[in-house]
């Protein structure tokens, strides 16, 4: 039995698309509502309106002897209705022979359209022709089958309705949006100066922020009277066009903060964690330099495919740009689980510490690709890089719980980053650590301002990588009997005076004479005498 349209995937997944019509009527809505709605809700509403168009259209169908066949005959005064055309109707106004010697006989009516104009069309026409096939008018998808409601409709098929509906709204002038909801600009309240200085003041009580919307409403006493959702809505666009106001919050909820009161390394990202794109040609790393990349998950390596939701638990080795900086990597797994939002930059959440339950203020900085905030819990556990991290999800939205496992500290050999004669020296050296590592990855830092000055010198010297990559390859194949040095390895020492990522490291190691496979993950340098 044939289908109504709006019960069909291809409707709504390869033909659908977004016309003025469907703009006019959201419209409308929202004119008529005077609150915004988000894209979800909206695809909603037009999914319901356009199955609601097809039911009503269906109602006023004519009965099927008025349908225009070419088969059928017309005479002079005969009024049709056309289904291709969206069943719009006409009067048959003259007729005349046919000339096509491919069809046969048959005859041309010409017919006078609802609006005037004037279509001619073939009637008599005995070839076969699928607007000759009778039309069904059922009711349902499939004999015994009800049809799909808008609500099933939606759950099925609202995503591709949403997606195309946001690029329509987003060509609309007097449409705004704002956390995920869409509003008519010319219905937005009158926000004044006064009001945004009244809401700068109650955040400058409030340490800066993060503050919800209404809070700072109640607290400042403006917009009273109005829909609590309309004031809402036109307070936070009003404080998103200040600069000094920053919506931090995540996903489904609008949180504000005062941008002069945020921590400088969220405005700003902090020098050590600066890449400057190395080009490279990624075809020269070989499958396992690929896998050791994608299990490094430096947040300026390619990102691999992420399938099913968001991962409950997440173990990272942490480098020394990120142990110095007081950061983590944003990278493809932990974008995931770390807060997200509609358009925010900067989003401001918690870190819970898993052994004490101590809440750390935190930012995902999207723009950088980095989690600041937890400086003083690194120090506190004196954790050298190459420390294995443990991220997990908490029930509550907007905190994540990080953890490292934990020993009583003993005194341990460790790769140790040093500065001698203006150069980056390495050596194995003990001291106490507290925290299981990866020790391919594992590099502590004595004196942390020398090394920030070296780096400050590679960086404005832009001494290539190359050459960073060869002095320290001959301290790390001092370091071991076979002269052998890990790629994790180097990379690990690389990001001491230099932030890089894998790829251009990895690359280097294949690409350049100077440096030998030796099997597995490891090399040599060739004038070291291995």
């Amino acid at each position: 039995m044939a289908q109504r349209q709006t019960q069909t995937a291809q409707y709504w997944v390869e033909d659908f698309q977004v016309t003025q019509e469907d703009i006019d009527y959201l419209y409308g809505v929202l004119l008529e509502l005077e609150t915004p709605l988000s894209i979800d809700e909206m695809a909603l509403l037009l999914v319901r309106y356009r199955t609601q168009q097809e039911e009503t259209r269906l109602s006023r169908r004519p009965k099927q002897e008025t349908l225009y066949r070419p088969e059928s005959s017309y005479k002079v005064g005969d009024e049709i209705t056309f289904p291709a055309l969206g069943y719009a109707t006409g009067k048959v106004i003259d007729s005349r022979p046919g000339d096509n010697p491919d069809y046969g006989d048959f005859t041309v009516i010409k017919v006078e359209m609802e609006g005037g104009q004037v279509a001619e069309f073939a009637s008599d026409l005995k070839v076969e022709h699928i607007l000759n096939q009778e039309e069904e008018t059922t009711a349902s998808t499939e004999e015994g089958e009800s049809l799909l409601t808008p609500e099933e409709l939606f759950i099925e098929y609202g995503g591709h309705v949403a997606e195309a509906l946001e690029a329509r709204l987003a060509e609309h002038e007097d449409l705004v949006r704002l956390a995920g909801r869409w509003f008519p600009r010319s219905l937005l309240l009158d926000v004044n100066i006064g009001h945004l200085n009244l809401a700068e003041a109650v955040l400058d009580l409030h340490g800066g922020g993060p503050m919800p919307t209404r809070e700072i409403m109640a607290e400042a006493g403006i917009l009273e009277g109005a829909s609590e959702r309309l004031a809402e809505f036109s307070l936070n666009y009003a404080l998103q066009q200040d600069e000094r106001f920053d919506e931090v919050g995540p996903a489904g909820q609008v949180l504000w903060f005062l941008r002069r009161m945020e921590p400088e390394e969220v405005l700003t990202p902090p020098p050590r964690l600066r890449y400057d794109p190395i080009p490279y040609d990624p075809d020269l790393l070989t499958p396992e330099l690929r896998e050791l990349e994608q299990e490094i998950g430096d947040e300026h390596s390619p990102a691999p495919a992420q399938r099913g939701g968001p991962p409950d638990e997440i173990t990272l080795q942490l480098i020394y740009p990120h142990r110095r900086a007081g950061t983590l990597p944003l990278s493809a797994q932990l974008r995931r689980m770390f807060p997200t939002a509609y358009e925010a930059p900067r989003i401001r959440f918690t870190i819970v510490d898993a052994e004490s339950g101590e809440e750390l203020p935190s930012w995902v900085v999207r723009p950088g690709g980095y989690v600041y905030g937890l400086g003083d819990w690194f120090e506190k556990r004196d954790l050298p890089a190459g420390t294995y991290l443990i991220l997990r999800r908490m029930d509550e939205p907007g905190k994540v719980q990080i953890d490292y496992l934990k020993h009583k500290p003993r005194k341990e050999w460790l790769r140790t980053a040093f500065v001698e004669n203006g150069r980056l020296r390495i050596d194995n050296r003990q001291r106490p650590v507290g925290a299981e590592y990866d020790e391919l990855m594992v590099i502590d830092v004595e004196d942390p301002e020398a090394i920030d000055a070296l780096w400050e010198k590679v960086t404005k010297q832009n001494i290539p990588l190359e050459r960073l990559m060869k002095d320290i390859a001959r301290d790390l194949a001092a370091l071991n009997p076979q002269g052998n040095f890990h790629a994790k390895t180097l990379y690990s020492v690389v990001n001491v005076v230099r932030r890089c990522p894998p790829g251009p490291i990895f690359a280097q190691l294949v690409a350049l004479p100077e440096f030998e496979h030796v099997g597995g993950p490891y090399w040599q340098l060739r004038d070291s005498g291995g």
